[in-house]
């Protein structure tokens, strides 16, 4: 043959070996929702042993409003960390399918837990606020054990229908409440769980163990940092979606939720700006039985928080002025310093479900107050009892409807925002959260849509789907072959010519 054909058809055959090698390892366009096959895993293998980058985790999130948490991405695993002070953890989250990308020895000492995801195994939930995002992710079912009291879980998809049924079956545990010994126990019986840690977790370090600090977000610190400590505590969707590759769905959907809560804040500093009359005065606190007095708010505080956003002046005790009482660490006001404190309050939130008590047993005292006599006192049970603890970090859009409506900030929503944690105490009866239809169905917290001013309407063609996506990685990345073929084929024809 020709020196030019010969080098023709070397050209070739080194550039269609090539592109049959690179072909084998496929880029994914999403986190994949599933273990990888075994020819999968050896393809990657393959290709990172001939020097080519790969990206397992196309969708990646970072915290944006929260303190505590924070994620590396590295190809074919991830690493979350929780660095709330009391936490200082680290996790390995590896691609199913492929091996360890750890020795032992670095195992041991690197990281706290490790978990191949997405994680398809048994949950062992250790606070109700960790239910929500739980069931926003689609992984209900996933729920293996409980360490709260089964009486504060309020899903009603939990409640009246999986928990039973798990009992009678024996896939539903609950465990005693604050009780390490009894998880570990759980942990040695059910060694793949994997237990989801809170705040103020007394063993953040035990194996298998995911410490979800969304209640210890600082309100302090969120202020220092120049963010929104509710915004701040949802944001941990996020990691807790990362357990699954879930992390697109989860920041599309703290996206859409975000943008309705600035839509709520905004309109309602133009609404108070229109209206032009004084900041309204709101009092929170209720009666502790225990401790015999009043538990006076603190500041910073994710309720203060709210009531600046409605432009309401939340009642705040001068330092040294907490209250007398003294117990368990804590300041309680007496009757008289707590009338003196609240007495000129036009709204009363009340913290609790046992007003209706203190009213019977204190009906002339608290009838010096300006919010009972004009009957603005309301608690947190128009959904019922507990649900207002499990839920309130989930639905902290419609926390803030709420408020703003008990202090005359009724901003524009659709459809028209009826309030679904604040109870008048007076003139509603305590609510539900209501009957779960199908047990299987995808949770989404309740909401309303905002209504901007037309200058400020958001464009529709840019509101984000939050629905699950669908869209899984491709099998054959086919742009790439052709790219490789057509640009070889190039090449030799001016080797050729």
């Amino acid at each position: 043959l020709p020196s030019k054909m010969k080098l023709f058809l070397a050209a070739f055959l080194i550039a269609t070996s090539t592109t049959a090698t690179q072909g084998a390892y496929v880029a994914p366009t999403a986190n994949y929702d599933r273990c990888l096959t075994s020819t999968e895993a050896d393809d990657i293998a393959t290709a990172i042993s001939s020097g080519i980058d790969v990206d397992l985790f196309p969708d990646k999130v970072s915290p944006d409003q929260s303190s505590y948490w924070d994620i590396e991405y590295h190809g074919t695993y991830k690493i979350l960390k929780n660095t709330q002070d009391t936490i200082n953890a680290r996790y390995l989250l590896y691609q199913c399918g492929l091996s360890m990308p750890f020795n032992e020895t670095e195992l041991a000492t690197q990281f706290d837990s490790v978990f191949s995801v997405p994680y398809d195994g048994g949950l062992v939930v250790t606070a109700t606020t960790q239910i929500p995002n739980v069931e926003i992710l689609g992984r209900r079912g996933q729920i293996s054990a409980f360490a709260v009291t089964e009486n504060l879980v309020s899903s009603p998809c939990l409640s009246q229908v999986l928990i039973p049924e798990g009992k009678d079956e024996g896939s539903i545990t609950f465990l005693p409440l604050y009780n390490d010994t009894a998880v570990e126990d759980y942990l040695a019986a059910n060694p793949d769980s994997l237990i989801l840690g809170g705040s103020w977790d007394s063993a953040p370090k035990m194996k298998n163990k995911i410490v979800i600090s969304d209640v210890g977000e600082d309100p302090q610190r969120a202020i220092d940092d120049g963010v929104d400590v509710n915004e701040a505590q949802a944001e941990w969707l996020e990691p807790v979606g990362s357990l699954f590759n879930q992390e697109k769905f989860a920041q599309e959907y703290n996206l859409e939720r975000k943008q309705r809560y600035e839509c709520h804040k905004e309109n309602a500093a133009q609404l108070a700006a229109v209206e032009d009359d004084a900041r309204p005065k709101v009092l929170w606190g209720d009666f502790s039985d225990y401790s015999s007095g009043f538990d006076a708010p603190a500041s910073p505080n994710y309720y203060v928080t709210y009531a600046e956003h409605c432009q309401a002046d939340l009642l705040i005790p001068e330092e040294g002025k907490e209250g007398s009482i003294e117990s368990w660490g804590y300041k309680y006001m007496s009757d008289e310093e707590w009338l003196e404190f609240g007495k000129d309050a036009d709204v009363w939130i009340y913290p609790s479900d046992n007003f209706n008590k203190l009213l019977g047993q204190k009906t002339e005292y608290l009838q010096q107050f300006k919010a009972v006599k004009n009957q603005q006192v309301y608690d947190y049970q128009m959904s019922g009892g507990e649900g207002w603890f499990e839920r309130r970090l989930a639905e902290y859009d419609i926390v803030l409807l709420d408020m703003c409506q008990v202090v005359g900030r009724d901003v524009q929503t659709f459809p028209p925002h009826e309030r679904m944690w604040l109870r008048n105490v007076f003139t509603e009866s305590p609510g539900s959260l209501g009957v779960c239809t199908d047990a299987d169905e995808l949770f989404e917290p309740r909401h309303v849509e905002c209504v901007r001013d037309e200058e400020q309407a958001v464009d529709t063609d840019k509101v984000v789907d939050i629905g699950v996506s669908s869209e899984q990685p491709s099998s054959a990345n086919q742009v790439g072959f052709t790219y490789a073929f057509f640009t070889s084929m190039v090449l030799m024809w001016t080797v050729y010519a």
